[in-house]
Order: structure tokens, then C-alpha cells, then sequence
């Protein structure tokens, strides 16, 4: 690690929006989730998040519309990252 950095913990949730639908719906129970420290360990938060948001579209293959993944530095404040990926519904 450089001198200057540390470690911080980052906090994210998952939102769906169905084709046809006007707002978010969150995901999952809670609402927030810890990003896993090991994932923190070996690489960025961006790299965590891109791996879980391409795994995204096989796993929830039954959904279509849009899938929002928000990272924040604590539960509450303004998201230090944000992608949206389409889920096509394939089933």
C-alpha cells in the first residue's frame, strides 16, 4: 500500500426499476450491504463492483428492465459509485 492511502469500509445496494415502472425498487433484505473486506484487500471497489454486476444478467435471467448498483463510504450518504445494467429477461 502507498503511503498516504487506507483502507476504507464501502457500503452498496442493489435497485431494480421493470420495464414500464417510474422508480427504483431496492433488492434484498436491508436495503445496504458491506462490500466483502477481501474484495476490498485484492482490488477496487470499481473492480468489485463490475465482477458482481456481470454476473448479474445469468443470475436474475427472469427480470427485465434495469438493475442500479450504488456504493457509498456509509449507509446514508451520497454514492461514490453508480452503474446500471440492463437485465433483458430471457426466461
Amino acid at each position: 500500500m502507498s503511503p498516504g492511502r487506507y483502507w476504507q469500509p464501502y457500503w452498496w445496494r442493489l435497485s431494480f426499476r421493470a420495464d414500464g415502472e417510474p422508480g427504483w425498487t431496492p433488492m434484498g433484505p436491508g436495503g445496504f450491504s458491506p462490500v466483502p473486506d477481501a474484495a476490498l484487500k485484492t482490488g477496487s471497489l470499481e473492480a468489485w463492483a463490475g465482477a458482481l454486476l456481470e454476473e448479474a444478467p445469468d443470475e436474475l435471467d427472469d427480470l427485465r428492465g434495469d438493475l442500479l448498483l450504488e456504493c457509498f463510504p456509509e449507509p446514508g450518504a451520497a454514492p461514490v459509485y453508480s452503474r446500471e445494467v440492463r437485465l433483458s429477461g430471457r426466461r
